[in-house]
């Protein structure tokens, strides 16, 4: 690359150029390296038909337009897992330019195992060696030419989260060769390579001929003629004694540690600053509760920081909806303007601000190798319910909002686990669902409000662990724990993590930003027709009396209560709102001037910056200004004598256990297809009605009557 021809960040690229992929073992620094590259340019999808996470940019380098590509962090190319079966695939399908193969310069020899398989592919490629201030402060001193005269392919060193050595990586791209063959086998695997390389019509022969006498399955359509003789050598291999799956993977692990010694010139044994901290961090007594420690300030931090922002947005939607009523238009087109369209879109906005934050405070857990010291410790705990540690991650997440809990299964491998995980999800008590807790249990449960609120917490938990149970058990999985992998203890940059929120934030945004909508704008319909009738004589009014015989079981008779269950369907945030409508009756909303409004918007915005400052001290459990404002008080009146305290149990129940907020089905639909968004839903309808049926008996019995 010249200096008359800098690397340049363009987003408006065409679709079509050349193809680059990444790919290295999990935990080599692929992410951070793919962030340093793009710039904003990042984008954040799926693999079609699959739910890991497709990280790719456009870049133009030296005056040619590239798609760089981050492959999912795999150890090997034999499809044993979905990311390995995907990395596979796109390589063997969709046959890149180059490959840049991303190496953890600490832990060379297993890195390098991967190495050699990509090596007899047959396609060009160059090695980033990263993570070089790891590996020196491991006490390994590196020549990384040596590495290069090997194999015959450009390395280039590099520390991705400082941006050292990325531009050199760049201008050694356009140099990326095919390896020269790396592996000596034994000859009578040699000649049996051979022989079926020959009547194989691919670039990579030698590679999937290598495969097919190991007896493994490759994602790729051969002839019928190729399998049958890679089965009859394979066969006579067996017969004259030698396992070719052995000998062919002892001879890669040979070349392997060959390579790695002729890398690492000198190696001095150093106590890192990993292996002090997981002295504490793993330690049986103080693991937990470091755990729990550090989950706690994630929630602080979304929460903190998140909440001034999501209050702007609410003062936001108030003055545009001033602006329209100051428009003097006709009654039903202001209602559709201001409570259906700008209530709508500010509902899907308004997840913006906590699934930023906490993507924020997740990129930096899972980045700086802490989430993996979390699922560790929640392990043997997680086996009672039949799954791996990781999957205690998604659920913790869920208290906060289930729908970045639900992404966040993309974490577990294999699709059972995150599908069992997912279903469970929704069971989990978010922070919209507390809001109405607070207010029931303040009402009817004065002086036992928190232990009420607190059982709640555990009923949801107890039936999410039995929900993945139950699907594991239908399916015929078992227990799927196994050996985990700690990366060490790394410091991602701010640029880093605020990048991946933000592409993770917007492709939420972009994926269930429309079913929400159109769910906020069909409550409206709801609520305002027929037209001029009044909120009792509403379609949504209607709606709720035809619940109340089925209901009535559970000790619910009033139908505004009924009827805050509809748009509870939309957000659970909205149940309260939607109460003090019914109970308390609306007033029409008010008109705004221009003046003021913009007026009102700067005073929301300086608050929701004091906000984001007060935050601070409040996430250490500081001093701070901010108060919590006791709300609802009318509401609270009203509401006491429209339940018995054992219907007051049941609606709570059922309200935590019913049907997941639209945002979290749209979620689950793209995880998992339309049928498990279906079953989630009636399940969890069936759930609720049953636990709220039996929470009702047990208060009656218990004289909650």
């Amino acid at each position: 690359m010249t200096e008359q021809e800098p690397l340049t960040r363009n987003d408006a690229l065409p679709q079509q150029g050349a193809l680059v992929v990444m790919v290295g073992n999990p935990n080599t620094g692929k992410t951070t390296l793919i962030n340093a590259l793009a710039g904003s340019n990042l984008k954040v999808g799926n693999w079609p038909g699959t739910t890991v996470d497709r990280l790719a940019a456009r870049l133009r380098l030296a005056g040619k337009e590239i798609e760089l590509v981050d492959l999912p962090g795999t150890y090997g190319l034999i499809p044993t897992t979905p990311e390995e079966g995907l990395v596979a695939r796109e390589l063997l399908n969709n046959r890149p330019q180059t490959i840049i193969n991303v190496v953890d310069a600490g832990n060379l020899e297993r890195n390098l195992h991967l190495t050699l398989n990509l090596s007899e592919m047959g396609m060009p490629m160059l090695v980033a060696l990263n993570l070089m201030d790891e590996a020196e402060a491991k006490g390994y001193s590196l020549d990384p030419q040596a590495l290069e005269r090997e194999l015959g392919v450009p390395v280039a060193p590099l520390v991705a989260s400082r941006d050292k050595g990325v531009t050199a990586l760049l201008e050694r791209l356009q140099q990326g060769v095919v390896p020269r063959p790396q592996v000596k086998y034994p000859p009578p695997i040699e000649k049996a390579v051979g022989e079926l390389a020959q009547q194989i019509d691919h670039p990579s022969r030698r590679w999937l001929a290598l495969a097919l006498l190991s007896g493994e399955e490759v994602p790729l359509q051969l002839p019928e003629q190729v399998l049958q003789s890679a089965a009859r050598l394979s066969k006579s291999l067996q017969d004259s004694g030698i396992d070719a799956y052995l000998e062919i993977e002892n001879a890669r692990f040979a070349r392997a540690h060959e390579l790695a010694r002729a890398v690492i010139t000198g190696s001095e044994k150093r106590l890192t600053l990993t292996d002090r901290i997981d002295k504490w961090v793993l330690h049986p007594l103080l693991g937990g509760p470091l755990f729990l420690l550090g989950m706690l300030l994630a929630f602080r931090f979304t929460f903190s920081f998140s909440s001034p922002w999501v209050d702007f947005i609410g003062a936001l939607q108030e003055v545009l909806a001033g602006w329209v009523h100051a428009a003097h238009l006709p009654a039903l087109l202001s209602s559709f303007l201001a409570d259906g369209l700008i209530g709508g879109v500010g509902t899907v906005i308004s997840f913006a601000p906590v699934l930023f934050f906490l993507y924020l405070a997740l990129a930096f857990l899972e980045t700086s190798g802490f989430l993996a010291r979390a699922a560790f410790i929640a392990d043997k705990f997680m086996l009672l319910a039949g799954l791996p540690g990781r999957a205690f991650i998604p659920l913790i997440l869920g208290f906060g909002c289930n729908v970045p809990a639900v992404y966040s299964t993309r974490i577990l491998n294999g699709r059972l686990d995150r599908l069992r995980v997912a279903m469970a999800v929704p069971f989990m008590t978010c922070s919209a669902r507390l809001v109405v807790f607070t207010l029931f249990a303040a009402v009817f449960f004065p002086k036992q409000a928190t232990w009420v609120v607190f059982g709640l917490y555990l009923l949801g938990m107890l039936i999410g662990l039995l929900t993945a149970w139950a699907l594991g058990r239908a399916a015929g999985g078992g227990s799927s724990s196994g050996l985990m992998e700690l990366p060490p203890y790394r410091m991602p940059t701010l640029r880093v993590v605020v990048k991946l929120a933000w592409a993770r934030t917007r492709s939420f945004l972009q994926g269930a930003g429309g079913p929400i909508l159109l769910a906020v704008l069909f409550v409206w319909m709801l609520l305002n027709l027929p037209p001029g009738a009044s909120l009792q004589n509403s379609y949504y009014a209607r709606a709720a009396e035809l619940m109340q015989p089925l209901f009535a079981t559970l000790g619910i008779h009033d139908w505004r209560l009924l009827g805050a269950l509809i748009p509870g369907f939309v957000a659970k945030e909205v149940v309260v709102g939607t109460l003090a409508v019914s109970y308390l009756g609306s007033a029409p909303g008010a008109a705004l001037g221009f003046v003021a409004g913009l007026a009102q918007i700067a005073s929301a915005l300086w608050q929701a910056l004091l906000g984001s400052l007060d935050a601070i001290p409040a996430l250490l459990g500081l001093p701070h200004m901010a108060s919590a404002p006791a709300a609802g008080g009318d509401l609270r009146s009203a509401l006491a004598g429209s339940l018995t305290q054992a219907g007051a149990l049941s609606y709570l129940a059922f309200l935590l256990l019913y049907t997941p907020c639209v945002a979290t089905l749209a979620a689950i639909k793209n995880e998992f297809g339309k049928f498990w968004a279906a079953f989630a839903m009636i399940y969890e309808l069936l759930v609720a009605f049953g636990v709220a049926w039996g929470v009702y008996r047990l208060a009656l019995l218990f004289g909650g009557g």
